[in-house]
């Protein structure tokens, strides 16, 4: 197809400069969730002491990308899960939230926006980063072992993944009976 790999061209990659802006040199405070920002990203507040930050340098109030995200009606991850059996539906709902969190304790930018029930054994998930969205769904196939995972890429700039996780239909194990 292509004769040289010169005749290759390859998007390049975005990088967090371009993504996000220039790093901000003084510190901030989410109005919302109130994370912190300093040293070129956004922390828990309790990593910390504000009011030390406050005597010696300005504290701006503003919204971290998460926050802003949510407020934009923006995401970077969306699982689709399809096929829930109604026994694992709890299970299920529970995992997705305790990942959630344990990622969130990690970083305060990685955050599950909204879990939402289309129909019965139809859910959306939408997370505040790709990469969490793609762990979660490695973790969900993970748990139950008959889920199959579908993974989309969105066209360059951007950063959006759609994964469509389906539950295998389990095998009943009552024989047929005869008449």
């Amino acid at each position: 197809m292509f004769e040289k790999p010169r005749d290759i061209m390859l998007y390049q990659e975005r990088t967090e400069e371009q993504e996000f802006g220039r790093a901000k040199k003084a510190y901030r405070i989410c109005s919302k969730c109130r994370a912190v920002y300093f040293t070129k990203s956004w922390h828990h507040i309790d990593a910390i002491d504000v009011a030390k930050i406050k005597k010696r340098s300005t504290l701006w109030v503003t919204r971290c990308p998460a926050c802003q995200m949510i407020a934009d009606h923006q995401y970077e991850g969306a699982l689709t899960i399809k096929d829930i059996p109604k026994k694992f539906a709890d299970e299920l709902l529970h995992l997705i939230k305790a990942f959630s969190k344990r990622a969130y304790e990690k970083n305060c930018q990685h955050r599950l926006i909204a879990v939402t029930k289309e129909s019965q054994d139809a859910w959306t998930v939408t997370t505040t980063e790709n990469q969490l969205a793609s762990k979660l769904a490695k973790k969900i196939k993970d748990v139950f072992d008959r889920v199959e995972l579908k993974v989309a890429y969105s066209k360059q700039p951007d950063d959006v993944e759609r994964i469509l996780v389906r539950f295998k239909p389990y095998l009943s194990l009552t024989p047929n009976k005869k008449h």
